[in-house]
């Protein structure tokens, strides 16, 4: 009774940083959401000319998500790594045209959510100059050679063209008035404002304080309880209604590998931005990232909802043949219609209205998903969050706590995708509104609750395979959740430096986002531990264990940490670096490395106990995915030699400069692309390797014969 108590309480912990982080999101949301940038009714000219007016910048927005422009290029740095920076291109056009640009701001300072056109803004006669140079620039990018530019023939039609171009050199105006804490870099036009300095030496300050206290209170805890009871639970061949789970492993190793495909296709683009065989005329740059990015969370989240459908009834919750189809059928149906939603709605084939609800919503920074489609996530979400709730009541005691912070850790996100899917019905007028709720739904995906969803899954087949402590595992479990949860969704604030959101966002989020290195360490460190403990005897004991540290090492310490959080979000830091590809770097290390490896781990769990994989076959898995991780190293590398070249521009000539077609196709930064190649080719040799061992396996346990 008394362990029992323990276990709520830890699991209770992770409950109560749950509610906080939606709490002080919705308690701050009140101010932020009325201090928005101010959208003016009208700019115009010194002598009387109209730029352009609010409802033209609103438009634009729109258009630009409608078009797919963000998975292109970026606004504020928010947005895609292949296109230019639109605001920092509006500003070297302002500094070619305009001398001096003043602007005079006639009205109020901010917008609100209720408020969005609030001011006049009178600006020098020489803006018309900037706005026409602007137009012509974007023409030929969008509309007159775009082919040329990794995008669709004749893209944006020159009317549309008119309201992007007020919505980019809005953005641009507002850096000049100082909402983007001086961002993006200009040489002797914009600069960092003092609360990018300062701020980071906060996050110095708090990081050494928690970092001491935490690691000298989890390393007595893990001392506590390393020699605690350890449990073995035998589990039976599973059912028929389990066996289901397996159909969903089977499409979710398709998709996988369909999704390093469109990744090959995408970094194709930046040596050949014509494309290949046509494909630019379906599956331009933009269409390709959208679907390469959205594919990962499809497949990996199918595989998290095909294996609860496989493991909820050893966890003490029969699921009927019926109601196993329907939630995987139900996953299918989201997975495949946002994909398919985004395909067609960025080839304009959805019309208005409903391209935002069925298609794609087009917002920067893989908030592509359809609204419609997002609701339905959040609804399976909820749905396995209950099932996870109901099997933290009925299965061994020593599992219940880690049942139960999987089901708040769905919950969570779920929460996260309804607050991703606002205003539901039509695009936010204010670019600031729309990244706001953006990125509490995307962080509530990864940096805050999906370690509550994978950690104690992982756990779990670690304490029934006699390898962890139950007591450790629910310590290591509610410790790493709450801190994740905490660090990374009140972190995602570091989304916030340059958005144009109030200041104090800045020092909050450097504050927090730095704290998110502390679980991972933590996790590293169970990691080693565990592998240091040379107990693993069996085949499947040794592949949770590498897998484990592998997983860890590769995507926490190294992808996380080394490339994230410890570095990039330090706001000095992320002034020059934000938007770069220092950025895909820790994407293309943290995620394929965390959530792809574990999600291959569960369905090497879920075919070992289905005999459809054999113990002889595992070591050959366990080689192929440390090659995989050494793909995936091996393109952060690359990567980062592209952002170093970035940033030596950014630094020398502006941000404008280190981003687009033109860059790239440079002779040095052409070079390292093509070096990418070796990277790529030694992840998806692995990846081939264990998807065709999956669905091998998937078949074999069937038993159908091949």
């Amino acid at each position: 009774m008394a362990k029992r108590i323990k276990g709520d309480v830890w699991s209770n912990l992770v409950l109560v940083a749950t509610v906080l982080v939606y709490v002080v999101y919705i308690a701050l949301a009140g101010y932020t959401l009325t201090h928005l940038p101010p959208i003016p009714s009208v700019v115009e000219t010194e002598n009387g000319t109209v730029l352009f007016t609010g409802g033209e910048v609103i438009s634009g927005k729109v258009l630009m998500q409608k078009y797919g422009l963000f998975d292109y290029g970026s606004f504020w740095g928010f947005g895609g790594y292949y296109g230019t920076d639109f605001t920092a291109l509006a500003l070297k056009v302002i500094n070619q045209t305009t001398d001096p640009p003043t602007i005079k701001v006639d009205g109020p300072a901010y917008s609100s959510i209720t408020d969005s056109e609030t001011s006049r803004w009178v600006v020098s006669n020489n803006y018309v100059k900037a706005y026409n140079t602007l137009y012509n620039e974007l023409c030929n990018i969008l509309y007159n050679n775009s082919s040329n530019y990794g995008l669709k023939p004749n893209l944006v039609s020159p009317n549309d063209l008119r309201n992007i171009t007020a919505f980019i050199l809005w953005g641009a105006m507002i850096s000049l008035l100082g909402y983007t804490n001086g961002f993006p870099y200009i040489p002797q036009q914009t600069q960092p404002s003092v609360n990018v300095s300062l701020s980071t030496w906060i996050m110095v300050i708090v990081l050494l304080a928690v970092l001491v206290s935490m690691v000298s209170y989890v390393s007595l805890k893990i001392l506590d309880h390393w020699r605690d009871p350890r449990i073995s639970v035998p589990l039976p061949p599973p059912s028929a209604s389990q066996r289901i789970g397996l159909i969903g492993v089977f499409f979710a190793s398709v998709l996988a590998g369909i999704q390093g495909l469109l990744g090959y296709l995408a970094m194709h683009y930046y040596v050949d931005p014509e494309g290949i065989l046509g494909l630019i005329n379906f599956l331009p740059f933009n269409i390709t990232r959208a679907l390469h990015l959205n594919m990962a969370v499809v497949w990996i989240a199918l595989t998290w909802i095909a294996f609860s459908i496989f493991a909820l009834p050893y966890l003490g919750v029969p699921l009927s043949r019926k109601l196993s189809f329907a939630i995987l059928g139900l996953t299918l149906f989201a997975g495949v219609g946002l994909l398919l939603g985004i395909l067609l709605s960025y080839n304009e084939l959805i019309p208005s209205p409903y391209w935002f609800i069925f298609g794609a919503q087009g917002r920067p920074n893989d908030a592509d998903q359809g609204t419609f489609w997002l609701l339905l996530v959040a609804l399976i979400l909820l749905l396995a969050s209950s099932l996870f709730f109901k099997a933290s009541k009925s299965t061994a005691e020593p599992l219940r706590p880690l049942t139960r912070i999987t089901a708040i850790g769905l919950l969570g996100s779920g929460i996260g995708a309804i607050f991703g899917s606002l205003p539901i019905i039509a695009p936010w007028p204010n670019f600031t509104e729309d990244q706001f709720f953006l990125w509490i739904m995307i962080h509530s995906f990864v940096e805050g609750f999906w370690p509550s969803i994978v950690i104690p899954v992982v756990l779990i087949l670690l304490v029934v395979n006699n390898l962890v402590p139950p007591s450790l595992a629910t310590m290591a479990a509610s410790i790493d959740s709450a801190s994740e949860i905490l660090s990374g969704m009140i972190g995602t604030a570091h989304h916030y430096y340059f958005g144009g959101e109030p200041v104090f966002w800045m020092y909050l989020g450097a504050s927090a986002a730095i704290l998110e290195v502390v679980p991972i360490l933590f996790l590293t460190y169970y990691a080693f531990l565990l592998w240091r403990r040379g107990e693993a005897k069996t085949e499947f004991q040794k592949t949770l264990v590498a897998t484990t540290l592998i997983s860890a090492i590769g995507g926490g310490f190294v992808g996380a940490i080394i490339g994230g959080a410890s570095i990039l979000n330090a706001p000095i830091i992320n002034y020059y670096v934000h938007g770069l590809q220092f950025t895909m770097a820790h994407a293309h290390l943290a995620f394929p490395l965390v959530w792809g490896l574990t999600a291959i781990l569960m369905w090497i769990a879920a075919l070992y106990l289905s005999n459809g994989i054999k113990e002889n076959e595992l070591k050959t898995l366990r080689i192929m995915i440390l090659i995989y991780a050494i793909g995936f190293i091996l393109q952060g590398i690359d990567l980062w030699a592209l952002g170093a070249v970035q940033l030596a521009t950014v630094l020398r000539v502006g941000y404008w400069a280190a981003k687009g077609t033109l860059f790239y196709l440079q002779p040095i930064l052409n070079l390292i692309v093509w070096l990418r190649i070796v990277g790529d080719i030694v992840a998806g040799f692995a990846a081939t390797v264990i998807i065709i061992y999956t669905l091998k396996g998937v078949i074999k346990s069937y038993k159908i014969k091949i």
